[in-house]
């Protein structure tokens, strides 16, 4: 998580700078300013150039450095470095002005104590940054961009990890600490779990893919579960043939509706998955545009040798 000192020295290149002109500034040592330019650089936030016998810093192109740098330039009073604690830009990744959470809520979704949450909403309402309503705790429209900035800083911290990790590739989802990658390069690092359909071999499924892989990096997961599979292939591609794949998956490994539903709220395909849920339990007497025909179904399940 970037740290306080990187912040500093962020919010202080409005314009390209050299590093004893930012420790000057910062009132930092050079040293201090040095470590914090190359941890900035690693992370892609800034780009240091050699100008004579100096190294000049520049800020970045990636829209969380633009973001912070806006709030900065309009909250000048607002100490954002000292602010933006590791444990408050987890919350602000949830909280914006759009929806509503209960300190609950944000407890369930961070993995942060109560008392963390709490100590973190008590500073964002004590400043007007944030209201609470009927329990719930919003930003103000005013300080949206809070939310916009650790929701981009997140966002590019996993693409950089990707950069470095595999070279390239396109992220098909993410949460705060996850996301599912698409890369054509076969990746071999522990972290990064094998899913889409190739991943469905493992559960006595083969299928005709293409070149391109799919990993799901989670550094917590020891394994990924057939629930997992079954909601990936439909945020990879939510279209009939993958959603009868993930179907048979279903059935081949005899998930439980519930499994199922509690997946789909992870990773917010509730709507997509509950109609093919109810397909199954009903045997196809429930069914919508989303699923197919039980009897064409019936016949797919024949084909790959899967019990209905």
């Amino acid at each position: 998580m970037i740290k306080e000192r990187e912040l500093r020295v962020l919010s202080a290149l409005d314009t390209p700078k050299g590093r004893q002109e930012l420790a000057d500034e910062l009132n930092y040592r050079e040293g201090t300013v040095s470590d914090a330019l190359n941890d900035l650089a690693q992370r892609d936030l800034i780009n240091k150039e050699r100008a004579g016998n100096r190294i000049i810093a520049k800020p970045g192109d990636a829209r969380c450095v633009e973001v912070f740098q806006s709030l900065t330039k309009s909250n000048p009073h607002i100490d954002f470095p000292d602010l933006l604690t590791p444990s408050l830009l987890n919350i602000l990744y949830y909280l914006s002005s759009d929806k509503g959470w209960t300190a609950t809520e944000l407890a369930e979704q961070t993995g942060h104590a109560r008392a963390t949450i709490y100590r973190g909403l008590r500073t964002l309402t004590n400043r007007a940054m944030a209201v609470k309503q009927h329990s719930q705790y919003r930003l103000t429209e005013a300080f949206n961009e809070l939310h916009v900035f650790a929701y981009e800083l997140q966002h590019h911290t996993h693409r950089t990890q990707i950069k470095q990790d595999i070279g390239s590739g396109t992220i098909v989802w993410e949460s705060h600490e996850e996301f599912l990658v698409r890369t054509e390069t076969e990746v071999e690092q522990s972290d990064y779990h094998r899913t889409g359909l190739d991943a469905f071999a493992e559960h006595g499924l083969q299928f005709f893919t293409t070149s391109e892989h799919y990993y799901f990096y989670s550094a917590e997961r020891e394994s990924l579960r057939p629930e997992d599979l079954f909601c990936h292939l439909l945020l990879i591609e939510n279209d009939s043939r993958h959603r009868k794949y993930a179907l048979l998956l279903a059935a081949k490994t005899n998930l439980s509706p519930e499994h199922l539903k509690a997946a789909a709220d992870e990773y917010g395909l509730t709507e997509i998955v509950n109609p093919l849920v109810e397909f199954l339990q009903t045997e196809g007497k429930k069914s919508s545009e989303a699923t197919p025909r039980w009897d064409e179904f019936e016949t797919l399940a024949d084909e790959y040798e899967v019990e209905l």
